[in-house]
């Protein structure tokens, strides 16, 4: 009996010793490596600009996105040295240098990339219910146009091979 009551007198600490200072148990957050891989190298677009503005649907899935945030960030990622610029067709290297180039001779309109094709692989851990993805890299897109300024499809600008 005495045992008891002592167990109940430190089991509170023994709670109080498992959580971190935040309050929260200190159970590891799940790695982008964790989980069964349910999708390697799955490709697939996201349209970034909404060409049809009658498309409400569209624009209010696009509400939220901070598109020359993103852009921006992808475009200083390799201009740091941070990811690396490649060639949609080759897969060959751009110099940071020779993508500056680009962008400035307007081949890359950084405020009209309407579209992103995300290579990644998925991971799902049934024990901690979580889905991960990591993304191994992201195509620019550029949409063309015909002569009376209709939509035809979208251009591939290069490939951002992103740092794991």
């Amino acid at each position: 009996m005495a045992k008891t009551i002592l167990y109940l007198f430190f089991l509170p600490f023994l709670f109080i010793s498992c959580q971190s200072e935040s309050g929260k148990n200190n159970h590891p957050a799940p790695t982008t490596n964790s989980g069964i891989v349910v999708a390697d190298t799955i490709l697939y677009p996201v349209d970034i600009i909404n060409l049809d503005m009658t498309n409400t649907w569209a624009s209010s899935r696009l509400r939220n996105l901070e598109h020359q945030k993103l852009i921006d960030l992808l475009f200083q990622a390799v201009y740091k040295g941070k990811a690396k610029a490649l060639d949609y067709y080759n897969r060959e290297p751009i110099p940071a240098e020779e993508l500056k180039k680009m962008e400035e001779t307007g081949k890359f309109d950084r405020t009209q990339a309407a579209q992103l094709q995300f290579e990644e692989t998925w991971r799902v851990d049934p024990q901690e219910g979580t889905m991960t993805k990591s993304i191994q890299s992201v195509l620019l897109a550029w949409p063309v146009f015909d002569s009376q300024g209709n939509f035809q499809a979208y251009q591939a600008g290069f490939v951002i091979a992103l740092n794991h």
